[in-house]
């Protein structure tokens, strides 16, 4: 069992947090087929996002949770007035990678990923943002931060900085990671 599951696992969640956190870890190990991305845009979409938020995509799927909530049709709420939607907005910013982007050299595929940044600032910080916070939002980074604030079942009675309360050291532990 990976440091995820086994304190996914455990008795430390509530049952909501467990569903959420259990559907997250289990969504990166299932075969994917982008429903809103072309399978190009979305190849592209997961190397910018691989470049963008250093992440292995087998673990952290997080250009896959970006075409599902555009299949979904979700949205934060926001947009900058003289922005489309997200969806026209992303699929714009792809198109503007140079063809070849993915077969780059690292240092060529940065100075593309500036050059699209100076082109398109705000689409470019709309998916950077929802990229960081997918990440985030992920029970595998934040193990690997050491938060496990989501382990919710006990509350929590110590909050001050550099407080874990004892339940928290147990699930660092159950997770395999030093408190």
């Amino acid at each position: 069992m990976s440091d995820p599951d086994r304190l996914i696992a455990g008795q430390l969640l509530t049952g909501a947090t467990r569903e959420v956190l259990a559907a997250r870890v289990a969504g990166a190990r299932l075969p994917y087929t982008p429903t809103h991305f072309s399978v190009q845009q979305f190849a592209l979409l997961e190397e910018l996002s691989r470049l963008l938020v250093p992440h292995d995509p087998a673990t952290l799927p997080l250009a896959r949770a970006v075409d599902a909530r555009l299949t979904r049709g979700d949205a934060d709420g926001w947009r900058y007035d003289e922005l489309p939607t997200d969806a026209e907005a992303y699929g714009m910013l792809l198109l503007a990678l140079p063809a070849d982007f993915q077969a780059m050299q690292q240092g060529a595929q940065t100075e593309a990923v500036t050059r699209l940044q100076r082109q398109h600032p705000r689409v470019f910080e709309d998916l950077l943002a929802e990229l960081t916070e997918t990440y985030y939002a992920h029970p595998v980074s934040q193990l690997g931060i050491g938060y496990v604030g989501f382990a919710d079942a006990r509350g929590w009675s110590l909050t001050g900085l550099d407080q874990l309360d004892p339940h928290e050291q147990e699930a660092l532990e159950q997770a395999g990671r030093q408190p």
